[in-house]
This record gives structure tokens, C-alpha cells and sequence, in this order.
């Protein structure tokens, strides 16, 4: 719709929308830091046999734990919302924890965030990551768990029930299965 056919309302939403990207714009950092003329600033690492790797945080803090979250609306936007069983809990780790792991500053963004690649790192408390991963664990075994009970005590709605063996108790007839 043209600005001119806009309602006044509209007209104001759309102000707002375009302030709200602007200011998002403003608080992208770039890429590649440019150094002075003449001046080479980046603190080489020779890693011949490949061993380093960007992604492990040496010294983490007991308290939680840690991982990098693909850096896009939508990943994070479910990942650091508070539906603990649904992808949520995580917390894009600050600045000053950041420093406390020993993450150097050269490597923090001017935005505050750790970032390898098109990932940032996040954190969430040991014990709620200790809720989440029961839980995740027992919805994963639950299947497995009903297919066990039923080979181990046999389906109470078959028709077999007599002369059966113990490994037998599980399986049905061909007629029960539409065979």
C-alpha cells in the first residue's frame, strides 16, 4: 500500500517499525574489524595438527552449562524463552561472564556477545538443564518402555492367551495385525 493511502494509525505503525529496524541495524557489528593504516593486530595461532577448537570454553562455571545457539530469530527466539520443555531456558551469555570464563575481550563483540560463526554462546543453570534432560530422556524411552512391558506381560486385548511362550507374549495374530 502506498504511504499515502495509509491511515494515520498505519502510518505510525510503519514509523515505528522503521525505527525499530534502524535502531536493530545500528547494533549489528561488522563482520571484520579494519585495522589503522599500517598496523597488523591479530594474534596468530599456529595450529598445524588442527587440535584447537573455537567451540570449547575452558573454564566454565560449575553453576551452568553451556552451548551455541544458532543465530537467527527464530532459534533463538525459542531457545531463550522460558518453555523449559520446549527448546527454551537458555540465556545468551553476558559480557562479565563472558570475562569470568575467560573469554578475551578481542574476542567479545561490541554488541557483548561471544559469537562462532553464525552461533552465540548461551548458558542455562545446572539444574534446570538437569529437569530438561530427564525429561527429554524419559519422553524418549517412554515408546520403548510400553513395547517392554507389553513383550514382558503380554497385550490384555489378543486372543491368544493359552500356550504361549514367554518370549511370545507381545505378538498378536495375523488376523489382529490385518495380515
Amino acid at each position: 500500500m502506498e504511504n499515502s493511502k495509509k491511515s494515520p494509525e498505519e502510518k505510525g505503525m510503519q514509523q515505528e517499525i522503521d525505527k525499530k529496524v534502524n535502531e536493530g541495524l545500528s547494533n549489528i557489528s561488522t563482520k571484520y574489524n579494519v585495522p589503522e593504516e599500517d598496523e597488523y593486530n591479530i594474534e596468530i595461532i599456529e595450529d598445524r595438527d588442527h587440535i584447537l577448537d573455537p567451540f570449547i570454553i575452558s573454564n566454565k562455571d560449575s553453576n551452568y552449562e553451556y552451548r551455541f545457539l544458532r543465530f537467527d530469530d527464530n532459534n533463538l527466539g525459542a531457545k531463550t524463552g522460558n518453555l523449559l520443555y520446549q527448546k527454551g531456558g537458555w540465556q545468551i551469555v553476558p559480557r562479565q561472564h563472558l570475562l569470568k570464563l575467560g573469554i578475551a575481550e578481542r574476542l567479545i563483540g561490541p554488541d557483548g556477545l561471544y559469537r562462532v560463526g553464525d552461533t552465540v554462546l548461551a548458558r542455562i543453570p545446572k539444574e534446570l538443564y538437569v529437569k530438561k534432560k530427564t525429561e527429554k530422556n524419559r519422553r524418549a524411552n517412554e515408546p520403548m518402555d510400553q513395547v517392554e512391558r507389553l513383550i514382558k506381560d503380554g497385550d490384555s486385548s489378543s486372543e491368544i492367551t493359552t500356550d504361549i511362550g514367554e518370549n511370545m507374549k507381545g505378538l498378536q495374530t495375523k488376523e489382529k495385525l490385518k495380515m
